[in-house]
């Protein structure tokens, strides 16, 4: 009969053992973590893991809906809590351990516009107890999951503040709860241009933007035409002529060549200098351009040729201090478009941290309200990304064509959006778009011409 041998461990197989156990040791704390962040216009709350009820003491039932409170203390101002999951759940509450005294600084309750799964809670009460609400019925252990949606609000407006707070009740898996407050996505429309023919009249480009925030943003606006050759322009506007108004209608800054500065309005020096150390100063001296510091408002810029000349110019926005709280929005640029070349080529940068929700229109029979007489009949719409490829399109805004980021029917999110074009024939497209650059062209159907205006709005 042969012996049984037994098992003898070398050193490397010990402490290999003594190293997974610390592993496992330190992936133990998983636990029940909350994140809240915003999605678009609504604060959404979702949660996963599993509770370990072992540590905690058996306090009462009851029944709860989702909410929050960010602030309390015990002067008066209560307890503190996130509740999350489905709308008069029925919980168990359990004592015990620590938890964060405060996680924003709003001392009243702001209840969730729905909720779904299991009702999953933490809080700390006015006589700084923690405290943990769970299913009621819960098995410890067991795995759970929750959403909530708080429609139309942000951090702002809930009053909390972005960061890690942990409530805990001991060291094993599964005993603390974590409430993750993701910072905001900080994404902004940035350094935006439009091509297209510049005719005379009413068929000059006009091209509109706003400055959003508190405080001045400093820009550059440009309006580039024999540079336009060197790009396969064959036809480019070889003296433009760049204005700037303000929400009013003003003429506010002027520029005939750029370097040559047109003193008057918000323009009390030379500016070649600054144009020139920009980073965008034109290739072309006839080409023209203003660098401005703006209030937050509504502003128009026209480009047309020097004695009514015409032909394809581009006009540019751009962004000299990216890193301030302004940013640009609601861009749109007006021009007549033809056929090939002579299309609207509009091009615009998504810049942040996360993706940017906005909707693209293409519009023609409504600028007859503002008197314009030869407009687009039937504008077609299409986006691109940076490599050049297709990646969403639309002809009659009614009729969603899917394919690329569209995945689904936009009719109802096109009304939804306040930006609903009025006549059926123009066309619309709702993006989430991710930092980068982007262009959208416009052209007629069936290569039909006419005054049209392309637009971009952030929708986040």
């Amino acid at each position: 009969m042969k012996s049984l041998e037994f098992f003898k461990p070398t050193l490397a197989t010990t402490l290999a053992i003594v190293l997974a156990g610390l592993l496992s040791v330190g992936t133990a704390q998983a636990g029940y973590t909350v994140t809240l962040r915003q999605v678009g216009p609504d604060v959404v709350a979702t949660g996963s893991g599993a509770i370990d009820l072992k540590g905690l003491t058996f306090s009462q039932s009851g029944s709860l809906s989702p909410a929050i409170k960010p602030f309390g203390n015990g002067q008066g101002l209560g307890s503190r809590f996130i509740y999350t999951g489905p709308t008069s759940s029925s919980v168990d509450f359990y004592s015990g351990g620590t938890g964060p005294r405060s996680f924003g600084e709003f001392p009243f309750v702001e209840h969730a516009s729905s909720g779904s799964g299991n009702m999953v809670g933490a809080g700390t009460d006015r006589f700084e107890r923690a405290y943990i609400t769970v299913p009621k019925g819960y098995r410890s252990g067991s795995a759970l999951s929750n959403s909530a949606t708080y429609s139309g609000h942000t951090f702002a407006t809930l009053h909390v503040t972005p960061g890690t707070y942990v409530w805990k009740w001991g060291t094993g898996a599964n005993q603390n709860f974590t409430l993750q407050i993701e910072a905001p996505v900080t994404t902004n429309i940035t350094n935006i241009s439009t091509r297209a023919l510049v005719q005379t009249g009413q068929n000059v480009m006009i091209g509109r933007f706003v400055v959003e925030g508190s405080g001045p943003k400093r820009v550059i606006i440009r309006a580039i035409g024999p540079e336009l050759m060197h790009y396969g322009i064959t036809n480019a506007l070889d003296n433009p002529r760049l204005e700037l108004h303000n929400g009013t209608g003003a003429l506010i800054a002027t520029n005939d060549d750029w370097q040559t500065t047109i003193l008057g309005g918000i323009i009390t020096s030379s500016q070649v200098s600054a144009i020139q150390n920009s980073g965008h100063v034109p290739t072309a001296a006839s080409e023209s351009a203003i660098i401005a510091d703006l209030q937050p408002g509504n502003y128009m810029v026209i480009v047309r040729g020097v004695n009514n000349t015409t032909g394809v110019a581009l006009v540019e926005v751009s962004d000299l201090s990216p890193g301030a709280v302004l940013k640009l929005g609601n861009i749109s640029t007006r021009s007549f478009v033809q056929t090939g070349q002579n299309v609207m080529v509009g091009g615009f940068v998504v810049q942040g941290t996360g993706p940017k929700r906005v909707i693209i229109r293409a519009i023609g029979p409504e600028l007859t309200q503002q008197g314009i007489t030869n407009v687009l009949a039937n504008p077609k719409l299409e986006l691109y990304n940076r490599t050049g490829a297709l990646i969403g399109s639309n002809d009659n805004w009614q009729t969603t064509i899917l394919g690329g980021v569209i995945t689904t029917n936009q009719v109802n999110d096109i009304q939804s959006s306040g930006h609903a074009p009025t006549a059926a024939s123009e066309s619309a497209v709702i993006a989430n778009l991710q930092p980068g650059n982007y262009t959208a062209v416009v052209r007629g159907a069936g290569n039909t011409t006419g005054v049209a205006r392309l637009e971009v709005y952030g929708l986040d």
